[in-house]
């Protein structure tokens, strides 16, 4: 069996445990180096994980011979990673945002020239109450979408994050950040591949991090007219159970479906038949998908056109909101 060689490349968010939890589970990928600018990360992810560290990209290159890296940097650092991995013929498996940009949504788009070789950690996709959803609707459980609500709160404990999340270089915004999980749910479930999205942010800013905004929102309006209303915050109270109590609802001509992501419920309640909730499968990695297809065993669930697509989208709407609103077309 060929064994793949797989870096990484920035450990600036806890989102590194998705990659580093599944290859603990898989013989089929070695970790064997990691890259970081940050020389406290470097010191310990490198001991933590056993591998060598390196200051970055070229350093680690220059060493190890790998065929993909998971770029897990600074949003804002991601793009120029990304292309860089690209133009090497490198694998990506990539945390969101991909970018921060419509611009940098399109170089990347230019440097992986159709060959779907970014994978982007859209774990939403992967969650049971997402794909028994999924089934359910396109199984005409709840009939045809009318429209699509969905809230996305979570805690931002402040003193916990460091210093990079309230650089809107480094970070980007709430928008930008939180929103494409759920503008990638809506095309998924529509097959939506055109239409129009605007963004709004709230004024509000926590203490001591002026501009960083505590909400957000995006609207998308699809082709067929239907609109998806997608709300986010930073405002999940510090002593709630969950991070975040996501949640979403498919309005149909024929009932509903309450996903309650945080909670690992689907509500199901139609014309028909009062609420119940159906079985779920099992869970799927977040990170699963993108080794699946590094190492052959299945194609990209999330195919790289379909993450392109839905960060484009969330950098216009993240464009909108700082525009005062202006309605972009996709």
């Amino acid at each position: 069996m060929s064994v793949k060689k797989l870096a990484i490349l920035g450990a600036a968010h806890g989102h590194i445990s998705y990659v580093t939890d599944a290859l603990a589970t898989r013989s089929d990928v070695e970790l064997v180096a990691l890259a970081d600018h940050d020389e406290a990360r470097r010191a310990s992810y490198g001991a933590k994980l056993g591998v060598p560290g390196y200051a970055d990209m070229t350093s680690l290159l220059a060493r190890h011979d790998i065929d993909a890296a998971a770029v897990i940097a600074e949003p804002g650092l991601r793009a120029g990673l990304i292309e860089a991995c690209l133009e090497r013929g490198l694998f990506v498996i990539a945390d969101k945002p991909l970018a921060l940009t419509v611009a940098e949504v399109d170089r990347i788009a230019k440097a992986d020239g159709g060959r779907n070789r970014v994978a982007l950690m859209l774990e939403k996709r992967f969650y049971p109450v997402t794909r028994k959803a999924c089934e359910l609707f396109l199984g005409g459980e709840i009939g045809d979408l009318v429209a699509i609500t969905s809230t996305g709160p979570h805690k931002l404990l402040p003193s916990a994050r460091p210093a990079w999340f309230f650089d809107p270089s480094l970070y980007g915004s709430i928008v930008n950040d939180l929103a494409v999980h759920d503008i990638d749910l809506v095309l998924w479930l529509t097959g939506a591949r055109s239409g129009r999205v605007s963004g709004w942010k709230s004024p509000a800013c926590p203490e001591k991090h002026a501009g960083f905004a505590l909400a957000g929102r995006a609207l998308l309006t699809l082709e067929t007219g239907l609109q998806a209303v997608i709300d986010m915050d930073w405002r999940q109270p510090e002593a709630a159970a969950r991070h975040g109590d996501y949640a979403m609802r498919l309005i149909g001509t024929r009932g509903r479906m309450d996903i309650l992501f945080g909670e690992g419920r689907l509500l199901v309640e139609t014309d028909s038949r009062s609420l119940w909730e159906p079985d779920l499968p099992a869970p799927i990695g977040p990170a699963d998908d993108a080794l699946d297809a590094l190492t052959g065993k299945a194609p990209l669930q999330v195919s790289t056109a379909e993450a392109l697509l839905a960060s484009r989208i969330a950098a216009l709407a993240a464009a909108s909101a700082e525009e005062g609103g202006h309605d972009y077309r996709w």
